[in-house]
């Protein structure tokens, strides 16, 4: 019988001449690139941060980060996007995305990220790394001639991978809401459209600069067409591109996209109940799918507490609880352990939170998960208080109620 030796397992940062090789072999194993398009992990993993978990010296995890800005309230703040976590078929049970994952949000917090985001393969796995839910969106599918926007609209530009600088710029200046995110590298952008070899774009200039546009992907002859980014800087561009949508319904049956933030895209489309019920089951069935996809956390709590802005004052102790505490090595390069701990919070018109404790205050005690998830306004703190880590006097939490309320974040971004 012969001994099995361990594998020797280390942590170190990606290499790009060295690793690439065996990080496209993981995409490979997780089905998320083949031959075809693995190319683009060329410029995917020529920008953002790397980390690596290896076995023999061999990568076998890797996490992958960028930077970028998030709309929380009334400020912009600089976010860490978690923008690929992937472990091959061996390395499953070594809890090395975990670990991967906490060190790279304690590097994103040392860059000046103040907020994390990412989007879940499912829900459960990242809430251990104090992640919160984040809000729905509607993806809807629909017949694009039953758009009641007018159907003529100026010839639009046609858009590749080569246009992907002035996309990403459009993103960047488009119109933003509470959540929106921007990505700050054009590389990862370009990369991104790669991996969608049908991919195609449709929009406008003004001028020199790319103002609104649409990338859209096919399937099939008659689609559907799913709108993979839409970008704009007001609503009459948004309607513009809708306008757009309605002159490719004489080829096109059904295109899917997110609903966007500014209106309820029902009440632009004819007879939606009826085309529901005259489609379903179809290739091309209208509907209305309501998914969170996307998780968030907050890596500093006086900078999120900042963007709350309100005309009611509410003053109370906040004890946090977060899990990176137990998931950063003692020998990780950085000395952020996350955000547990006490502060003393004043929501005001200009709010604040500073570490210390006050027991004679109204006491909230939270996971940074839950925390996160009100500060975003996903839910209010009543809802939280039903569903999530999160206990405070019912006084308070009406209060928190009326002084933490906004619209509903949309990331409008996918990644």
């Amino acid at each position: 019988m012969v001994d099995v030796i361990p594998n020797q397992s280390d942590i170190r940062a990606f290499e790009l001449d060295r690793d690439l090789s065996a990080v496209k072999r993981i995409w490979r194993e997780v089905g998320w690139v083949d031959k075809d398009n693995e190319k683009e992990l060329d410029g995917f993993f020529g920008c953002g941060n790397t980390l690596l978990a290896t076995l023999s010296g061999e990568a076998e995890c890797s996490v992958h980060v960028s930077e970028g800005q998030i709309r929380m309230g009334s400020l912009e703040l600089p976010l860490c996007a978690v923008t690929a976590v992937t472990t091959s078929r061996i390395a499953r049970g070594h809890a090395f995305a975990q670990r991967l994952t906490a060190r790279q949000l304690a590097w994103g917090f040392e860059q000046g990220a103040k907020v994390s985001a990412l989007g879940m393969f499912d829900q459960g796995f990242y809430d251990k790394l104090g992640f919160g839910t984040g809000a729905y969106d509607h993806e809807v599918t629909f017949d694009p001639a039953t758009l009641l926007v007018e159907h003529s609209v100026p010839t639009p530009s046609r858009l590749s991978c080569d246009d992907s600088a002035a996309m990403h710029a459009a993103l960047c200046n488009r119109n933003k809401v509470n959540g929106s995110v921007s990505l700050s590298s054009p590389q990862l952008f370009r990369a991104g459209l790669g991996f969608e070899s049908k991919g195609f774009g449709l929009g406008y200039y003004h001028g020199a600069v790319l103002s609104h546009f649409m990338w859209l992907i096919p399937q099939g002859e008659r689609g559907p067409y799913r709108v993979a980014y839409c970008a704009y800087q007001n609503t009459n561009q948004m309607m513009e591109l809708f306008g757009l949508l309605k002159s490719l319904a004489d080829q096109v049956y059904s295109v899917t996209m997110i609903e966007p933030a500014e209106i309820q895209l029902q009440s632009i489309l004819s007879r939606p109940i009826r085309n529901a019920a005259l489609t379903q089951r179809s290739k091309h069935a209208a509907q209305n799918r309501a998914i969170a996809w996307w998780q968030a956390r907050i890596l500093d709590v006086a900078a999120c507490i900042a963007s709350v802005q309100t005309k009611q004052r509410t003053v109370f102790q906040l004890n946090v609880t977060d899990p990176l505490e137990k998931l950063l090595d003692t020998d990780s390069a950085s000395r952020w352990r996350g955000v547990a701990g006490s502060y003393i919070v004043e929501l005001d018109e200009e709010s604040g939170a500073e570490v210390g404790e006050n027991d004679n205050l109204p006491q909230l005690n939270c996971s940074v998960n839950a925390l996160s998830r009100l500060l975003m306004c996903v839910n209010n703190a009543t809802s939280l208080a039903v569903t999530d880590d999160f206990v405070a006097p019912q006084e308070l939490l009406m209060s928190l109620d009326v002084a933490i309320h906004g619209a509903m974040p949309k990331l409008g971004w996918d990644f």
